[in-house]
């Protein structure tokens, strides 16, 4: 009679090391891949939201009245966790803050947008300048620096 070899020990540890490393290599391919989706995502609404904000601050300034200018000026939410922890950073001059609108999920709503804000975040406006900031920050795949504010 024959006898049936199969793989021995030493091969099908060999066997699983394999496997294994192909798996790692697969998680962090795909995990950087949902991060850079998410900047581009990220990137993508800052435009949207800073091409409004144009529309809406020009408007304002042709009416002459700043009602139809939507989100809470940064002054009056100060006492929000997550503002005053942006606020810290400096990235905004305390001088400046009146200038500068935080916009809620329903404010990008109302805007026509489809767009929300991330978890635990908002989008900041200046509707003169048109800048927008995001207090998370988000980072930058290239430099690997975080980046704030719209470019």
């Amino acid at each position: 009679m024959r006898e049936e070899k199969g793989m021995g020990i030493i091969q099908i540890i060999l066997l699983s090391i394999i496997i294994i490393i192909i798996c790692i290599f697969a998680y962090k391919f795909i995990r950087s891949k949902i991060k850079s989706d998410t900047v581009v995502d990220i990137k993508a609404n800052m435009l949207l939201i800073q091409g409004k904000c144009k529309v809406l601050g020009q408007t304002s300034k042709a009416n002459n009245n700043k009602d139809g200018l939507k989100g809470k000026k940064v002054s009056e939410m100060k006492d929000d966790n997550i503002i005053s922890e942006f606020l810290s950073k400096n990235l905004i001059e305390e001088d400046k803050q009146e200038n500068y609108y935080v916009l809620s999920d329903e404010d990008l709503e109302s805007m026509g947008l489809e767009v929300k804000n991330e978890k635990k975040s908002y989008y900041i406006v200046n509707y003169e300048t048109y800048d927008v900031f995001i207090t998370k920050g988000y980072t930058d795949i290239e430099t690997n620096e975080v980046i704030y504010k719209s470019e």
